[in-house]
């Protein structure tokens, strides 16, 4: 009888730790739509997550102080806007108020200067439509970001006043920029990601473009720049299809090449792990989860349960990672 009790507890003690280490991967927000994943340059454990609704007045910022295990609301639980339902885009200041910026579908650009406490409509931004926000490195009143309708505009003095690109520019460039990412050594030199027209690259402030990367009928969801600012990878995929491609420059846009053997999963994010012997490529997707390539072998995360993917966050050798329904999941390499 006693053996029989032991054996019992010693199968209730793996059950139980077995289902911790599963759960111990959903820090937070679980069964929600994680649209927007922000962190914070000056303090490594704190972390934003924009969420997206079903209605109008849905739209939620969550934040974390502990690198994402644990979750709270911020704006006193409400949506920052009754007129919004996805924050489509999050994203902190190196200024002195550490301000706050998150994009809405449909509703704009607020800002907050209390740590999200309280929000404000940016009433001169000259888009409703907010896909991605990136603030300048070394200029902290430069901000940047992508729109469906009007490319990327940008403020060059804290989001007081805003520039964008003109019909003309847009007529001979780009119109919808799903995302942007910056050169991290010179936040001057600006690249749009765009949907079914290819990268674009801007020197100046986004002032002029120049395409650098031609691919036809997909979308350029993602791109990762190295901390050299030399090699540049871009995940792109057919819009609402499994159609994926991966390409990558090692000398800053001139050139391209295609990594082979993609998987083939709608690939939307990417992210990219630099050690000094080799350089770990992390890629998300629409409907299969999370990849990773490792000594040229892709090989699929299987402790993430949830295939639709929204964004992935590198933390030293972690990766928070956002899904479309599922919360937040935070995994170690």
């Amino acid at each position: 009888m006693k053996k029989q009790i032991i054996i019992v507890l010693i199968l209730i003690f793996q059950y139980q730790v077995t289902n911790s280490q599963s759960d111990s991967l959903k820090f937070g927000l679980k069964g929600k739509i994680i649209r927007a994943l922000g962190k914070s340059s000056t303090s490594p454990p704190i972390f934003y997550a924009g969420l997206k609704g079903g209605e109008l007045g849905s739209a939620l910022i969550y934040k974390s102080e502990d690198f994402g295990k644990t979750w709270f609301p911020l704006n006193n639980n409400k949506p920052i806007s009754p007129y919004a339902s996805d924050i489509q885009a999050i994203s902190i200041a190196n200024d002195s108020a550490n301000s706050i910026y998150a994009g809405t579908w449909k509703d704009g650009l607020f800002k907050s200067v209390d740590n999200g406490k309280t929000w404000k409509k940016v009433l001169t931004a000259p888009s409703s439509d907010i896909r991605n926000i990136k603030m300048g490195i070394q200029n902290p009143l430069l901000i940047y970001a992508s729109t469906s309708s009007f490319g990327v505009m940008k403020s060059t003095d804290g989001g007081e006043t805003w520039k964008r690109n003109d019909p003309k520019t847009i007529g001979s460039t780009f119109k919808f920029a799903w995302s942007i990412e910056l050169d991290e050594k010179n936040d001057s030199i600006v690249f749009a990601q765009t949907f079914n027209k290819g990268v674009w690259k801007s020197i100046d402030q986004g002032n002029s473009w120049k395409q650098t990367l031609d691919i036809k009928n997909k979308v350029c969801w993602d791109m990762k720049i190295s901390k050299d600012s030399k090699t540049i990878w871009v995940a792109s995929s057919k819009s609402r299809g499994s159609m994926s491609s991966i390409h990558y420059s090692r000398d800053q846009g001139e050139t391209w090449n295609e990594i082979e053997n993609v998987p083939q999963i709608g690939v939307n994010q990417i992210n990219v792990i630099e050690r000094e012997d080799k350089k770990i490529i992390i890629i998300g997707s629409w409907k299969n989860g999370v990849f990773i390539l490792e000594n040229e072998k892709w090989t699929k995360i299987e402790k993430i349960d949830f295939n639709v993917i929204s964004e992935i966050l590198l933390n030293n050798n972690e990766l928070l990672i956002g899904s479309w329904g599922n919360g937040v999941y935070n995994i170690k390499l």
